[in-house]
This record gives C-alpha cells, sequence and structure tokens, in this order.
C-alpha cells in the first residue's frame, strides 16, 4: 500500500509514545544482534573481498537487507523506552524527499554538496575542523583557522570548547549554553581571519543538550540556515527526546540538518557484515524519520577507538557503496585516527580513509580527529590538508586499482596500532600567531606524500 505522507519528527515522536514497551537491554542484547543475523543469512552478506566492494550484487543485497533491518526493527527511545516502526512505502517515500543537493555557505566561500554516482571525477566536499576533539579557549581561534586557510579545504566543522571564560562546560547549564555561543563565534572568527567569512559550519560540538544545541543559531554570528546543523542518533538504531527537541527546532526553521551515529564494529551487532547492516538502516532512518538532509557516518572499532581499521573502512566502503548504487542520498563519513598529528601514522591513517571514502561514492569527508579525537588540541590543519590531496587524487580511479593501493597503505600502519605514536599538540608543531605548520611537519608531509606514491596513489 502508498505510503499516506512522508514520516517527520513529530509523527516519529507520536508513533514512540504509541509504540511497543521494551527494556533497553532487550533491545542491545537480543534485537539488535538477532535481527543483523537473521539479515546476514537471509541476503547472504558476506565480505570476503578488498576494502570496497566490487560484487553488485553484493553491493545491491546489502542495501536490501537495511531496507528489511529498518523495518523488522525500527527506532528504539531510550527515554519512553518504546520503539516505533516504518513500514517499506514509507522508506521509499522518504528516501524521495530527501535533498539531492545542498548548498553550503554563502558568497564566494559557498560550496554545492550533490550527489558523486561512484567514483566520481568529482571531488568530495572536504568539511575541515576538530571533527568535535577538545580545544582550549586560549588556542580555538587559531586552530580552526589553521583548518579554514587550507585550499583543499570547502567547509569547517567545529570542535569542542574544553572550557568558557575558564569554566568547565557542564550540560544542561547555562555555561553549556554560553561555550556553544562562543564556540561558534570563534569559528566565525577564524575564517574572517582566513580571508573566507562565508564558509559553512558543521556544529555545534559542544553542547549535549537540546537547549545547547538550539543556542547555536543566536546572536549575530550564530549559526544560520545554510549551516549543516548536526545532532546524532545512539547505538545502535536508537534516539532519545534531546534529539527529537533539536532536529524539531531545527527542523521548523528550515535549516539544513546533519545527522550523525557512529555504529559500533564489535559492539551489538556483531562483525563487519552486521555492523553494516545496522549502518545501512540506520543511515536510512537519518532521512526516513528524522528530517535529515546528509547523513554523517564513522564505523568505530570497539578496540581501538577509530575509523581507520580494516574492518572499518570495509564497513563504511561497502555501506557507502551500498546507498550509492540504489539512492541519491548524501553521504558523509567521519575521521579519528589512532595516531597524533605531526606523525607518519596520522597521514597515512587519513590518506587511506579519504581513498575509501571517495572511491566508494561519498559526498563529504569531515575531519580530522587525530589521536581518537580525545587528546587535548591534539588536530590540526595539515591532517585536512592531507585528507583533501587524497581525495582528489582518488576521483575517477577504477576500484580495483583503489583496492590494491589501500592494501598497500593499510598493511604499513595496521601493525602500529599497539604502539601508535600520540604525536604533538597544535601549539607544539604550529605556529600559534599565524596559523602556520611548522618546518617538521611540512617536511614529515612531504616524506608521506612520496610513501603514498609509492604506494600507486598519483598526486
Amino acid at each position: 500500500m502508498a505510503a499516506r505522507r512522508y514520516v517527520d519528527v513529530f509523527e516519529a515522536y507520536d508513533r514512540f509514545t504509541q509504540g511497543t514497551k521494551m527494556p533497553e537491554t532487550e533491545w542491545d542484547y537480543n534485537v539488535v544482534p538477532s535481527t543483523a543475523a537473521l539479515m546476514k543469512d537471509r541476503y547472504g552478506i558476506q565480505f570476503e573481498g578488498g576494502i570496497i566492494p566490487e560484487d553488485p550484487d553484493l553491493i545491491d543485497n546489502l542495501f536490501l537487507a537495511g531496507v528489511d533491518m529498518l523495518i523488522n526493527t525500527g527506532i528504539y527511545n531510550t527515554d519512553l523506552e518504546r520503539v516505533m516502526k516504518v513500514e517499506e512505502d514509507e522508506i521509499y517515500e522518504g528516501i524521495k524527499m530527501a535533498p539531492k543537493k545542498l548548498s553550503l555557505g554563502s558568497g564566494k566561500d559557498r560550496c554545492k554538496c550533490k550527489a558523486r554516482r561512484g567514483n566520481s571525477t568529482r571531488k568530495p566536499i572536504v568539511q575541515g575542523g576538530p571533527t568535535g576533539a577538545p580545544i582550549t579557549e586560549e588556542v580555538f581561534t587559531s586552530l580552526v583557522e589553521s583548518y579554514a586557510a587550507e585550499p583543499m579545504v570547502d567547509a569547517l566543522v567545529s570542535g569542542v570548547l574544553e572550557t568558557v571564560d575558564g569554566h568547565s562546560v557542564i550540560t544542561n547549564t547555562p555555561w553549556e549554553v554560553k561555550a556553544t555561543m562562543a564556540e561558534i563565534r570563534y569559528v566565525r572568527e577564524a575564517s574572517a581571519n582566513a580571508g573566507r567569512p562565508g564558509m559553512s559550519l558543521k556544529g555545534p560540538q559542544t553542547p549535549l543538550s537540546a537547549d545547547g544545541r538550539l543556542a547555536a543559531g543566536l546572536g549575530k554570528n550564530g549559526m544560520v540556515s545554510s549551516d549543516p546543523h548536526e545532532c546524532s542518533q545512539l547505538n545502535e538504531l536508537k534516539v532519545d527526546i534531546s534529539v527529537l527537541n533539536t532536529i524539531s527546532g531545527w527542523h521548523s526553521a528550515g535549516d539544513i540538518i546533519l545527522v550523525e551515529q557512529m555504529p559500533m564494529f564489535g559492539g551489538y551487532a556483531g562483525g563487519a557484515e552486521e555492523t553494516a547492516i545496522c549502518d545501512v538502516a540506520t543511515t536510512l532512518a537519518t532521512f526516513v524519520v528524522f528530517n535529515g538532509d546528509i547523513h554523517l557516518d564513522g564505523p568505530i572499532h570497539i578496540r581501538w577507538g577509530t575509523t581507520t581499521t580494516r574492518d572499518t573502512l570495509k564497513v563504511a566502503a561497502h555501506v557507502a557503496a551500498a546507498l550509492d548504487y540504489n539512492t541519491d542520498l548524501l553521504l558523509a563519513n567521519q575521521y579519528y585516527t589512532m595516531a597524533g598529528p605531526c606523525t607518519e601514522m596520522c597521514l597515512l591513517e587519513t590518506a587511506a580513509q579519504a581513498i575509501a571514502d571517495t572511491a566508494s561514492g561519498r559526498e563529504m569527508l569531515s575531519g580530522v580527529a587525530s589521536a581518537k579525537g580525545v587528546a587535548l588540541d591534539k588536530v590540526t590543519g595539515m591532517e585536512a590538508r592531507m585528507l583533501g590531496e587524497a581525495s582528489a587524487a582518488t576521483c575517477g580511479m577504477d576500484v580495483p586499482t583503489v583496492n590494491e593501493i589501500l592494501d598497500r597503505i593499510v598493511s604499513r600502519y595496521e601493525m602500529n596500532f599497539f604502539n601508535a605514536p600520540n604525536g604533538k599538540r597544535y601549539q607544539d608543531c604550529y605556529n600559534v600567531n599565524d596559523s602556520t605548520p611548522n618546518n617538521e611537519y611540512l617536511n614529515l608531509y612531504d616524506n608521506v606524500l612520496d610513501i603514498l606514491s609509492d604506494c600507486g596513489l598519483g598526486f
């Protein structure tokens, strides 16, 4: 039967209130893993080839498995402890309603994000920034400027302001609201300092509450409709009331909404195939249930806390290909490397993920959160430069060749996860006064370009 109308966030809330009551433990330990395993068997999903899939039947079946997963499980609300369901026709209606292109930013700094279709010769949007990593007040503006000054960077993603006026940022307090507004103001100042005042901003990153997120649009320097407004689903296939409240405000205001979720490889879902099936379902939910305009992925390894392991790269690439071959949905991915800045390993990890994301059809690459995005001030614009250059060099290459290059690159760093280098803080490898990298980092960067060239990537 045809869908009566597409589902929006308000309809989703009503369905949650009437949905099946269920303990969260039942959802996590039974519903998600058992359904993912069922879908894996039903559609014969088996990842046996390279990082990027080359079998069109596998790609199509993974998409269908994700659709089936979303129909069978629905979405769980952790606050209401209830499950809402969607029908197959509603899923396809949501896909049709999703935008096929977005205009980000303003003036000469505006960029257009539109469906790429496979490994297009057109480069994805490079959204450079700390990607939610913690940053001290003293260097926040200079650090963000290091990204805005990079020619390969098209748009910005913010970081988490560690303190505001020396005060800790505590959720659901006035300090969270003040920190959110300060975060956005500092980013605007940084892009203006770089001569790119119209760059779009993905944020906010500092707040966790709906009040804090909605405060990002306040004031003359606040976020505007052409900025991707970010909030997160929960692992796996879950959401809370705070996210619904946030989306309802942004949706009613006509803002661009970016919904992110980082599926956990080795977590509740299970192995690579099961995680990918959940990831497809989660991505579809962004557009079908939560009024999202673009979905930000980022499969994370439960042991290493990174997106750059061979397994997580494979999950991300298979999911992107499945959605890219079957829809025009706008897909992004975020970057969390194991190693810290100013290290060979960090740049190789970044390059590997940029290559995989580009060749599997993603439209936006958002990063980089070096040192797993948890170390204070350990992010710099040079990682975004590598992300952009590796992506541009990959555009238009055939997938079998890309898989060979990826295997060589990943093999150079994956044995170092046990003792990955911590790297350096921004202020230790950059000149804070003018936001430029020091000679040590520049020389290291050139050396890594040589390594990548030896692996087959032509710059």
